[in-house]
């Protein structure tokens, strides 16, 4: 069987058992999570091969080119998967006790199979279709904890949603023909036409990944929905987005007419998006308020070298690919530290005591917000480190700004670290966390120190 077969086969059959659960009877709970587990594997197992695959030849082409994977999209791939399989892991049963349980395990499995075409679409179509999976399956998984306030977080993510959805229905419209063989992209010029297309998929795109000023959505949503149902959609969801929006800033300024403007106005985004994730941060002392807000800040790194990745596409292969493993590298260390982190707020309201109750877990929360701050060894020092050595060919005022950023972000990381790791509480006894969330921490926290150390190679890995 060829590896183009294999991971057919292997998304096929997640999707098989993202339909086989919904109709498993309620008291088969046992069943029902064994299932979701298997999904995850299976997606580790199939997207581990892809992203071996496309590190050591040509893209991998699929559905006659509607969909493509390279070293960046498998890779990313390949880091939600793991990190679905540690978001599910600090879910363990507990969805099974919330009256609509076997959606969560159904949609958790149908999630895993749209990143597959979502990070690899190369056809609007597919990329439409495929947000669209993808969005509709995170609104639910939002609601789907019984407390009013998912829910209500729930109908402003919709609401986001809808928006971002008819901003990139309209670039759609603006920037694709049909022809012999289904919708393409057109060319991208100077025209005033073009000029709205990139605004309206940047917006779109913008919207999902918490974008200043499209960001409005984010801290209510993450910030005040149930943390391990947020934990899927902040930690594996998002990866799938951010390689969308990295392969379109790179098809888009493939021109060289447009590319500086486009590089420009991804800089000041990224100015805006990580000034205010970082001071917003720093005005809160709950741990899922602070994770929210540094989820904006986070995306600001990011787009530091998207602007990079647009300056130099047309005329510098080299950076561009350093930019493009510096955001995958950045990603997955975004990734596998929110994802525990998150499902850690849905037991661990507070942030006093858990060295107490859990010093495993303190321990592994620690490092997890050592990686977010970008503290050597960890692999979020590296994905920091990589983006700036790429956006300082660009600009240097940009960096200098982003490393401003990044030292205001040391203050709520060093409150947050002192409190877990102070002994003294306001009760009388620590908080407790489920074993499911701590082994999740610890393997976030295995996961970030061992990729650290490695991150030389995972660049050259996922460098296209």
């Amino acid at each position: 069987m060829s590896l183009e077969g294999f991971v057919e086969g292997t998304v096929y059959t997640i999707l098989a058992i993202s339909l086989i659960i919904p109709v498993i009877p309620a008291k088969r709970r046992s069943l029902i999570t064994i299932l979701a587990a298997v999904a995850a594997a299976i997606a580790i197992i199939g997207y581990g091969a892809l992203f071996v695959g496309a590190a050591t030849r040509e893209p991998i082409v699929f559905y006659h080119g509607l969909v493509v994977h390279d070293k960046f999209t498998a890779g990313l791939t390949f880091a939600a998967a793991i990190a679905a399989a540690i978001s599910l892991l600090a879910m363990g049963e507990l969805a099974t006790e919330w009256p609509t349980h076997p959606a969560y395990y159904s949609l958790f499995s149908l999630i895993l199979f749209g990143l597959f075409y979502l990070a690899g679409a190369a056809d609007a179509l597919v990329l439409l279709a495929s947000w669209l999976l993808v969005s509709v399956a995170s609104y639910i998984i939002i609601a789907l904890p019984p407390d009013p306030e998912s829910k209500a977080a729930s109908v402003r993510y919709i609401m986001m949603g809808a928006i971002a959805t008819i901003f990139l229905a309209f670039w759609v419209a603006l920037h694709t023909g049909i022809g012999m063989q289904g919708f393409f992209y057109k060319p991208y010029t100077t025209s005033g036409i073009s000029a709205i297309a990139i605004v309206a998929v940047v917006a779109a795109l913008g919207f999902k990944l918490g974008v200043v000023p499209f960001h409005w959505w984010l801290p209510s949503v993450y910030g005040k929905a149930d943390g391990k149902a947020v934990s899927l959609v902040a930690g594996v969801v998002k990866l799938a987005f951010i390689a969308a929006i990295t392969r379109l800033v790179y098809v888009i300024s493939t021109n060289m007419d447009i590319a500086s403007k486009v590089a420009l106005f991804l800089a000041a985004l990224a100015v805006g998006t990580m000034t205010y994730g970082n001071i917003a941060a720093l005005t809160t002392r709950r741990l899922q308020l602070i994770l929210s807000y540094s989820s904006i800040a986070h995306i600001g790194y990011i787009f530091t070298a998207l602007a990079a990745l647009a300056y130099f596409a047309p005329t510098d292969p080299k950076i561009a690919s350093l930019a493009m493993g510096a955001i995958a590298i950045h990603a997955i260390a975004y990734s596998m530290s929110k994802t525990p982190l998150f499902s850690l707020t849905s037991e661990f309201k507070g942030l006093k005591g858990l060295i107490k109750s859990s010093p495993i877990a303190a321990i592994s929360a620690t490092i997890l917000l050592f990686s977010l701050l970008g503290v050597p060894p960890f692999l979020g020092f590296w994905g920091k480190l990589y983006m700036f050595l790429a956006a300082v060919k660009y600009s240097i005022p940009l960096v200098l700004i982003a490393l401003i950023n990044s030292g205001i972000s040391a203050a709520y990381y060093a409150l947050a670290v002192r409190d877990i790791l102070s002994r003294n509480t306001e009760t009388e006894k620590a908080p407790e966390i489920s074993p499911g969330v701590e082994a999740a921490l610890v393997t976030g926290a295995v996961i970030t120190i061992i990729f650290g150390v490695i991150a030389p190679l995972i660049l050259h890995a996922v460098s296209p």
